[in-house]
């Protein structure tokens, strides 16, 4: 029989995996480009599975604008600025069965953590709104690249510092919604659970190479079958 690793590293997507913001993300995106650089709408942009990062590059080239470090951290800013308004007048919710899973995990040998595009402020901003900030020991988010594969890497590198496990042995598992979540996760030799609860259907997740795929995650015991076996 195999010998499982000490410590399982559990590295959950926020958007579309955790929580649905009814679109309060996107919202404080486009109101604070709208009036930074009058542009009307994130049409033309692509968001999901994005970091914020890459999100603010490709709109100010949209806009325009040369993206440069300087920009996108005005940018930042200027979406962190509008966030909680957009958080508080959005109608979203933590998805079903997130609470209950992280329960259960309360008492497993794992190290459990984020990995998504979204910078450190605003993860923390949306995710302290719906009351489960806490349940996230660390991780990697969209200021460390625009490139999602690398935000991965630091997650990995983070998350199994805090374990006190070699990175390369630490057998991670990704838990996100999109085939960019798929992507990242085997680019860092991760095993990837896709949940059909953001914008992907179940078939769509499989064809990208996810290694499980659930429509979300309510069944408790199937989720924790597939991140600790």
């Amino acid at each position: 029989r195999a010998t499982l690793p000490s410590v399982r590293l559990l590295l959950f997507d926020i958007d579309g995996t955790l929580i649905a913001s009814g679109g309060a993300g996107r919202d404080a995106i486009a109101d604070a480009f709208s009036d930074e650089f009058g542009l009307a709408g994130l049409d033309g942009v692509q968001i999901d599975g994005r970091t914020d990062t890459g999100i603010f590059e490709d709109a100010l080239r949209l806009a325009g604008a040369d993206p440069t470090p300087a920009a996108v951290d005005r940018m930042t800013e200027a979406y962190l600025a509008r966030l909680p308004e957009a958080l508080r007048t959005h109608k979203g919710r933590v998805l079903e069965g997130v609470v209950d899973l992280h329960d259960a995990l309360d008492g497993a040998n794992a190290v459990v953590g984020l990995a998504t595009g979204n910078v450190a402020r605003g993860a923390e901003m949306k995710l302290r709104h719906y009351g489960i900030w806490d349940r996230f020991v660390g991780g990697g988010f969209g200021d460390v690249s625009s490139d999602r594969n690398r935000v991965l890497a630091a997650a990995v590198e983070e998350l199994a510092r805090i374990g006190g496990v070699a990175p390369d042995a630490a057998s991670p598992v990704v838990i996100g919604d999109t085939p960019r979540d798929v992507t990242a996760g085997h680019a860092v030799g991760a095993r990837v659970l896709a949940v059909a609860t953001g914008n992907y259907r179940e078939d769509a997740l499989r064809e990208s190479g996810a290694d499980s795929v659930l429509p979300d995650l309510r069944d408790t015991q199937a989720a924790l079958d597939i991140l600790l076996g």
